[in-house]
């Protein structure tokens, strides 16, 4: 997929039920979770983790409150896209799947789309078998929500040290199960740049994929 900066995703973290506001942190699963949004590179690196918000909050919604938004609707980002799935909104600097595609070149669109932004899924998995702490397998994080961002940031931070420095991967790796949130995103009230978006992505499709 030309012109991508990275690939967005969100993965949910398993905790103790906190103390304060315990309903807000229970997912769309019924668990007690951090909703951890993360932007990787094609090495499976991760360029930038939000760790903040509670199990319940949409994945486009912790898109829409994060500074790196910002920093594309500022013009401080290089030319480029990121690549989520059908849970975000579709943005000239966030490109997501053909909702029903018609045409080959949609499905085409689609196909290359979901193979490139499979680097994120990969990079959760990798993450969670690193540190299985940090995944469902491992029980729930037994801390207060602010020391399990801060876990979950140091894991991110030594995962990347890890592919830095080509330590490869623990041998027991096996097959997590990773949240997917394809939920239609939330109406947000601002849809000033959704026509862009449609304007960029279908001048790709015409230009790289028929």
């Amino acid at each position: 997929m030309p012109n991508t900066l990275g690939c967005i995703d969100c993965t949910h973290i398993p905790l103790r039920a906190p103390s304060e506001n315990e309903h807000t942190f229970v997912n769309r699963k019924g668990r007690h979770t951090m909703n951890i949004q993360a932007i990787v590179d094609s090495k499976m690196r991760f360029l930038n983790v939000v760790a903040k918000w509670p199990g319940s909050t949409h994945d486009a919604f912790i898109w829409e409150s994060c500074n790196v938004l910002e920093d594309f609707r500022m013009g401080r980002m290089p030319a480029g896209w990121l690549l989520g799935d059908s849970g975000y909104p579709l943005q000239p600097w966030l490109l997501t799947p053909v909702a029903n595609p018609n045409t080959q070149s949609e499905r085409r669109f689609n196909s290359s789309l979901s193979r490139t932004r499979v680097c994120v899924e990969q990079a959760f998995g990798l993450l969670k078998s690193r540190f299985r702490c940090l995944d469902l397998s491992g029980g729930s994080l037994c801390y207060d929500p602010l020391r399990v961002c801060k876990i979950t940031i140091s894991c991110c931070v030594l995962h990347n040290i890890c592919i830095a420095r080509n330590i490869q991967p623990p041998d027991n790796i096996v097959n997590m199960v990773l949240d997917q949130d394809d939920a239609p995103f939330p109406d947000f009230g601002d849809n000033r740049h959704a026509e862009r978006g449609q304007q960029i992505r279908r001048h790709l499709i015409d230009t790289w994929f028929t």
